[in-house]
């Protein structure tokens, strides 16, 4: 059977101001479904932040509406969603129960993601089990009400066993639990212990794994407590589609994965290779993986050097024309309508790094000596560096006499 994983689509994301979604569809509207007809996918994974905010502007509604009724209506490939942090649970979930009826199946709230979803694929079931990303109160909100009515129905007490640890070792109550680690092995534990004897499974979780590598761009998931997840949480699974962190990667084992967001959504991401994953899996469960880079519109670079460099170097400008844009300048005197000057060239100039204005003395003192200069001395030093000399004797005292006047002033 063969998944496609993807994650962190963020879409409404806003970049210096301005909208990505036309670069989100050309990717979503085109390649992405390239991608299952040409790869002949049997189930698509969607690991959180489909939306870059909890209420999203017009337009990344309308692309997320469009998707979801081209699968439905023209693909048929059973498409498995969960929320992220960015996203707002309860409105994601809105036709739910119409949309799963259609294939397209979305957790958003905790405590609609406690049952395991069988999936039956090309060559057998596969066992769905979805983990969107929640506070861990919620979730252990969530894991108790389900353990209380399944006791309810059942003398079958074995899974309640599963999470009253979590609360015996730390609090008496799930509203002080703030240690995400802990939780969310409860809730991965509870999941699979319903999971059939010897079948396949793959969880889907939005989630911050530890020993991640950080793109940039990622928001923090919590305000104190751990906000991070041992990657062990997920080893029972076959795979695991992770979503949350922005560069593709594997946590510790080829079967925990991140796929990474498909386009770029900081400079602190410039160097990342996007691509969507893709795995085979077999009747025993066991992965193969694979990845095809994403075909983006535009491209996010760093582009570093002179102002004038940069202004007149041609091939420079017909590859990055329209490319997002940072500039980082080594000029070390002021530049009149540098902005202006390098968007006529490089249409989507987000911003300048003047790296080299900060060169010099300045650049070469250490934070806790830089922390120590009094005005005067900062303003010297900044004097310095521009005119690439010192004040003079007549200068200094003029500058000492401006900053009397300041200093009787205040």
């Amino acid at each position: 059977m063969r998944f496609l994983h993807t994650a962190d689509w963020h879409l409404g994301r806003i970049f210096y101001g301005q909208y990505l979604t036309e670069d989100q569809a050309h990717v979503l509207e085109h390649q992405f479904f390239n991608i299952l007809k040409d790869e002949n996918i049997d189930g698509i994974l969607l690991a959180g932040d489909i939306f870059d905010r909890a209420v999203p502007p017009i337009e990344a509604i309308e692309l997320w509406d469009s998707i979801i009724t081209r699968l439905a209506m023209d693909y048929k490939v059973p498409f498995f969603v969960v929320s992220g942090n960015h996203d707002g649970a309860e409105r994601l979930e809105v036709g739910r129960s119409m949309l799963g009826q259609s294939g397209i199946h979305i957790w958003g709230s905790p405590h609609h993601a406690l049952k395991p979803f069988e999936f039956e694929g090309t060559d057998g079931k596969v066992v769905i089990c979805p983990m969107p990303f929640s506070e861990p109160r919620r979730i252990g909100e969530a894991l108790f009400a389900d353990v209380e009515s399944t006791n309810a129905e059942s003398t079958d007490t074995e899974i309640a066993d599963i999470i009253t640890p979590c609360y015996e070792q730390n609090c008496e109550s799930a509203l002080n639990l703030h240690n995400y680690d802990q939780m969310y092995q409860a809730w991965s534990d509870y999941l699979y212990k319903q999971v059939p004897k010897g079948m396949r499974s793959i969880a889907i979780s939005h989630a911050f794994v530890m020993g991640g590598e950080v793109g940039g761009s990622e928001r923090t998931l919590s305000v104190g407590g751990s906000e991070q997840v041992n990657p062990q949480v997920f080893k029972n699974f076959h795979y695991t589609a992770l979503g949350h962190l922005h560069g593709p990667q594997r946590m510790g084992a080829d079967h925990i994965r991140y796929s990474g967001s498909p386009l770029k959504y900081s400079f602190d991401e410039h160097m990342q290779k996007k691509s969507f994953t893709i795995i085979d899996m077999d009747t025993k469960g066991n992965v193969d993986i694979s990845t095809i880079p994403v075909e983006a519109k535009r491209d996010v670079v760093i582009l570093e050097g002179y102002f004038e460099d940069l202004l007149n170097d041609k091939a420079l400008q017909a590859k990055h024309r329209d490319d997002y844009v940072q500039a980082r300048l080594l000029d070390t005197m002021p530049i009149m309508d540098g902005m202006a000057k390098l968007r006529q060239v490089y249409h989507r100039c987000m911003t300048i790094d003047l790296v080299g204005r900060v060169a010099g003395p300045i650049a070469d003192m250490g934070e806790a000596i830089f922390k120590e200069l009094n005005e005067r001395d900062l303003f010297n030093q900044f004097a310095e560096t521009v005119w690439k000399e010192p004040l003079t004797e007549k200068e200094q005292q003029y500058i000492n006499s401006v900053w009397d006047r300041i200093l009787k002033e205040d």
